[in-house]
């Protein structure tokens, strides 16, 4: 292993103490009930990837619980084969955080099944790169634990653009990935659009509804954010971003329709087209996740349009049916 890859190894297991939690649970409670409304720092990264024709897709999550030692992995591949899918939310992590200050930021659980390294502050990246290995399932409706599909897969990801404070603790960047993903022994290459984000914070997470929507193009990238009392996000233009002021949003489907007022005064009109859609068990409820190809202020973008809870969502100001 390089050194590139080296962790800090000062990390002390806590997973005993975790699993002693989740043994006094009540019966027919979901595998991960433990995370359920928990107030406790945790550390989430992510990398996602297109391919340029938004076909390919990849894209992975580690979100690290230190004070529990356990950490969730998810891992979501669309290839030429089929779709695959590795979750698991009991994984063990170290009790120290990931250091995310100085010129380096390194998130990993204990076994190495999943690596984020970021490359320079967190202000200004040069680079990030991931990795992984795991046992997928071939299916789109993801379930816990390993499946019969060994997959491995790289990111190389390169920052074009930077936006921080749309959540506190979170920065999300845009750029370019080169990826490439190996399933069953056979590999499968992915470049493009990408995204590469952190969010640190100690409230709860998944505990409203809401749909997140994440967009990266060639010279412009977006985040949206829709919630009961939250219509929020900003649009990056080259450099310079632009916030939200209102949002509409069309509820889950084929297509998707969405109206972006801006600070500065512009209306922009959206739309979406889904490339695939998939699910994800979260403490008993379902996250689903839409990979999409988008257009927005005449541009075209890759992405998600993501929706937990969507049956509560008040999309154009009412519950979805």
């Amino acid at each position: 292993m390089s050194a590139l890859w080296r962790p800090d190894r000062r990390a002390v297991l806590l997973a005993p103490l975790a699993g002693a939690a989740c043994s006094t649970l009540p019966q027919g409670s979901p595998a991960d009930e433990v995370f359920r409304n928990i107030e406790t720092p945790s550390e989430s990264v992510h990398s996602g990837v297109a391919s340029d024709d938004g076909e390919r897709r990849l894209t992975v999550r580690l979100c690290r619980y230190p004070s529990l030692g356990l950490a969730w992995l998810w891992v979501h591949a669309r290839t030429p084969r089929g779709f695959f899918s590795y979750v698991e939310h009991q994984a063990p992590c170290g009790s120290d955080a990931a250091p995310e200050a100085g010129d380096r930021a390194y998130y990993a659980d204990s076994a190495r099944t999943l690596e984020f390294e970021r490359l320079g502050p967190v202000s200004g990246p040069r680079a990030a790169r991931v990795q992984g290995s795991v046992r997928a399932r071939r299916t789109t409706t993801s379930a816990f634990g390993p499946g019969a599909y060994p997959l491995s897969f790289t990111i190389a990801f390169l920052p074009a653009r930077l936006y921080s404070g749309l959540n506190r603790g979170r920065t999300e960047i845009f750029g370019r990935s080169i990826a490439t993903v190996t399933v069953d022994g056979q590999r499968f290459d992915i470049e493009g659009p990408a995204q590469f984000h952190e969010q640190r914070q100690t409230n709860p997470r998944f505990t409203v509804p809401f749909a997140y929507i994440t967009l990266w193009g060639k010279d412009a990238a977006a985040t949206l954010l829709f919630t009961q009392n939250r219509r929020e996000g900003y649009l990056l233009e080259g450099d310079k971003a632009t916030d939200v002021e209102s949002l509409r949003l069309d509820p889950p489907g084929p297509h998707r329709t969405f109206t972006v007022r801006l600070k500065d005064g512009r209306v922009l009109e959206g739309a979406a087209e889904l490339v695939q859609a998939y699910s994800i068990p979260i403490v008993g409820q379902s996250w689903k996740g839409h990979m999409v190809r988008a257009e927005l202020a005449g541009q075209r973008f890759s992405g998600h349009m993501n929706d937990f809870l969507s049956d509560r969502v008040p999309y154009n100001g009412q519950a979805a049916a």
